[in-house]
């Protein structure tokens, strides 16, 4: 694995991600200055694209359908971000696949990397880091402080051992729901995590499915940076073959995306990460029962051909007395 490319690739994200978060947004945020700050607001966060793979933007809250167990519910907080802006608040963990070995020279340039990371960190984001082997070790709990991710960053210099990719998403996963801030200026933040690795896992302990299951409950998408060593086929010149963490769905079932890296060019998977930001929808609404079961989210639209990805197929209600 090319930790060069990784730590790159990562500085690159952050910069897309976070440092335009502060723009200003165009679309209709209904109720957003009513809007009660409840902890059982179920939110979704929704891209829509065409049969092509463009991104749709100008859907209107009433082209969508929300249904909880085939039932329509109403839409109580509908947000939309146009194709020029990116000011969705974001809470965000990257999560850096560190096996394998680092050479000395490349020590340098993770630090400057770091550096590079945190320069355009800023607006309404908070971001976290972790690095994975055969342990997760937590560098950087959440923080819009770029002086303290740099300093994580330069830390990280124990590249070996086995990878436990599905653990570490757990572990970015529990970290969102327990220690991010669940708003900024009374906005919600949307949950990413974004996985730079190989794809592939060799020690985690925890049941896939579970994991799965635990990411949709917290409205968590999840995000993949597969490197250049897991890219390609032996068959088709660009197209990366399928690994493991392709195989697990976890990154289709939280409507998120997998990008594969290319050794001469992270531009466009900069771009793209933006893009999906960018392009992302939000519904949201206060569930009627408190019975502390799942229940299935299904989100739709009346528009043809269009497509939807949603963060999530389901919620845990509150219970009575919560």
């Amino acid at each position: 694995m090319n930790r060069r490319l990784a730590l790159t690739i990562c500085c690159g994200l952050l910069s897309l991600s976070v440092g335009s978060s502060a723009r200003t947004q165009r679309g209709q945020e209904r109720g957003q200055s009513t809007v009660r700050v409840e902890t059982d607001l179920v939110t979704v966060d929704v891209t829509a694209s065409d049969q092509t793979g463009n991104y749709v933007l100008d859907l209107r809250s009433d082209e969508f359908q929300l249904l909880e167990d085939g039932k329509p519910k109403k839409i109580d907080f509908f947000s939309v971000t146009d194709e020029a802006t990116l000011s969705r608040p974001l809470a965000v963990v990257f999560a850096l696949d560190l096996s394998g070995s680092l050479r000395p020279d490349e020590t340098a340039t993770l630090r400057q990397a770091a550096m590079k990371f945190t320069e355009l960190m800023k607006g309404d984001a908070v971001v976290a880091a972790l690095t994975f082997n055969y342990d997760i070790k937590v560098i950087q709990g959440f923080t819009d402080d770029a002086s303290r991710v740099e300093r994580a960053f330069s830390k990280a210099t124990q590249f070996e051992g086995s990878t436990r990719i599905y653990d570490a998403i757990d572990r970015s996963i529990t970290m969102l729901t327990k220690q991010a801030p669940k708003q900024r200026r009374g906005r919600t933040l949307r949950r990413v995590v974004v996985v730079i690795s190989d794809g592939f896992d060799s020690a985690s302990v925890i049941d896939k499915r579970e994991l799965i299951r635990r990411a949709q409950v917290a409205a968590v998408t999840v995000y993949t940076v597969t490197l250049p060593s897991y890219m390609l086929s032996a068959t088709h010149s660009g197209e990366r073959v399928i690994t493991p963490l392709d195989a697990m769905r976890i990154v289709a079932s939280t409507g998120g995306r997998d990008f594969a890296a290319n050794l001469s060019d992270f531009t466009p998977i900069f771009r793209a990460l933006a893009e999906e930001i960018r392009a992302s929808y939000v519904l949201a609404y206060y569930p009627e029962v408190r019975d502390g079961k799942f229940h299935e989210l299904r989100v739709q639209t009346n528009r043809a051909g269009v497509r939807l990805r949603a963060s999530r197929n389901g919620y845990t209600a509150p219970t009575q007395g919560q």
